[in-house]
């Protein structure tokens, strides 16, 4: 089978409301996500195509390296050209097996690392996949990232990076926390289309100057975000985090506990784009401790 973009599902949603007698919940995006491998590698159409909305969007791989969201594929934009695309793929013979190795998710998104063996090439295919699942289907499927011989090597010290900026951003440790910055990083925020990911730039910082003064602002009266990593993997040079982080009361309001799910550019230590996924409010009171380089 042909399948030239794997395609994974997963997790999110909390809390859905409630329900009309007799109503069944939807699945949690984990278990659609789960289903959607299975359904892959049985060949089983009728599942597969049962897990998608109707109108759901699949994406290419970005081509700007910069962006996280490439082109949408129109070969399987709806339910009829999706059914025909995966109808041909199933029908052929010594299909790719797919696996997902590693995953994290948060609200609807679910941010997942994607192994094919494909009895056609000599080597395993590596990807990084964000879905969007409500209401039990999917809705969005990006494939942002792809190893490579050029990126993998990047892959360990991508983490490294991650992890060290919570531990600066623990110790209020401005100077060592902006030294993991490249000085053409560019910072992004989330958009308020659920379908485009985080591919806006960050309104505050948008370049080393107004990175800098950010940063040294916030680690100015010691530390003011506590930062615990939940979890970071990476697929090449993305490194995809999940966050715990609560933030100081201070004199004009109280602190904030949340949760952030994040993907890093990173090449030779150093941060070229932070993309903030998802954040997902928690109550004030728990326990928890916070994000690497929160957003601005």
């Amino acid at each position: 089978m042909k399948r030239r973009l794997p395609f994974l599902l997963s997790l999110a949603l909390s809390g859905f409301g409630p329900l009309t007698a007799g109503a069944i919940p939807p699945a949690e995006p984990a278990a659609v996500v789960a289903a959607d491998f299975d359904a892959l590698n049985r060949n089983d159409l009728d599942a597969f195509m049962a897990l998608y909305a109707p109108q759901a969007q699949i994406f290419g791989l970005p081509t700007d390296p910069h962006r996280l969201v490439g082109p949408r594929l129109e070969q399987m934009y709806g339910a009829e050209r999706l059914r025909a695309h995966f109808a041909k793929a199933m029908a052929q013979p010594d299909t790719p097996h797919i696996a997902q190795t590693r995953s994290v998710a948060l609200g609807e998104l679910v941010v997942s690392r994607v192994h094919i063996t494909d009895p056609k090439r000599a080597e395993p295919q590596v990807l990084l996949v964000v879905y969007r699942v409500r209401d039990g289907l999917i809705e969005d499927l990006w494939h942002v990232g792809k190893e490579t011989a050029d990126n993998r090597p990047q892959a360990a010290g991508a983490v490294a990076t991650a992890r060290a900026l919570v531990e600066a951003n623990n110790r209020a440790d401005a100077e060592g926390f902006l030294a993991l910055f490249a000085a053409d990083a560019r910072h992004f925020r989330r958009a308020e289309d659920p379908h485009q990911l985080a591919d806006l730039p960050s309104r505050t910082v948008v370049d080393e100057d107004s990175r800098a003064k950010t940063y040294r602002a916030l680690y100015a009266d010691g530390p003011s975000v506590r930062v615990e990593l939940v979890d970071a993997f990476a697929v090449g040079d993305l490194v995809v985090t999940h966050e715990r982080i609560r933030t100081r009361a201070t004199a004009t309001g109280p602190g904030e506990a949340y949760e952030m799910l994040a993907i890093l550019r990173v090449r030779d230590g150093r941060v070229l784009d932070l993309w903030p996924l998802h954040k997902l409010a928690r109550p004030a009171d728990e326990a928890v401790v916070a994000i690497s380089g929160a957003q601005p």
